[in-house]
């Protein structure tokens, strides 16, 4: 499969496209789902690489985080097994009671992980949905208004106020009062 790491969301999309095209009988029930979780917790202990990773986990633990019966669980990892999208195990106790089951992926998965590693990757980056400018960075039209305000704010030149000298006396009316409202 080589070195990429597959999206986990990836996995599980192709994981659902799949199961119901290899086997009809998945298509409409349960399994899918506890396949979905499995992969999430097997994605999670082999930190991405799900080829060669074991997951131990007891089908009652399994039971309560799925909300559903622990013999019902027993049947669709049944399904699950002999469909071949996951290989479960669970030793023997002492006791002569059956310990917590180990997971592996199946002979199904590892085909889709394998096909899945093989897609070709795109050439060219897709165009972002987002607006590539930077905020702050005003465009051209924003640059004219910027500039032509901030020649409204600068104050004419002498050679204006020698045309036009009832724009002096005008202009300097506004600052006449306000150095008279700061005397005392």
């Amino acid at each position: 499969m080589g070195s990429r790491v597959l999206a986990l969301d990836t996995i599980l999309s192709a994981t659902q496209c799949f199961a119901g095209k290899w086997q009809p009988e998945l298509k409409r029930n349960q399994s899918r789902d506890l396949l979905r979780f499995l992969i999430c917790r097997l994605y999670d202990a082999g930190r991405g690489q799900l080829l060669g990773t074991q997951l131990t986990l007891a089908q009652g633990t399994l039971a309560r985080k799925m909300r559903l019966s622990r013999q019902w669980i027993g049947i669709l990892l049944a399904r699950l097994q002999a469909a071949g999208w996951l290989e479960c195990s669970a030793p023997i106790l002492d006791v002569g009671m059956r310990g917590s089951t180990v997971f592996r992926v199946g002979r199904q998965l590892k085909r889709l992980l394998i096909m899945l590693g093989k897609a070709k990757r795109r050439k060219t980056p897709t165009k972002s949905v987002a607006n590539t400018r930077w905020q702050f960075s005003p465009t051209p039209t924003e640059k004219k208004q910027i500039l032509i305000q901030q020649k409204e704010q600068q104050p004419p030149s002498e050679i204006i106020f020698s045309k036009i000298p009832l724009l002096k006396l005008w202009l300097g009316r506004g600052e006449v009062k306000e150095l008279n409202a700061q005397r005392p």
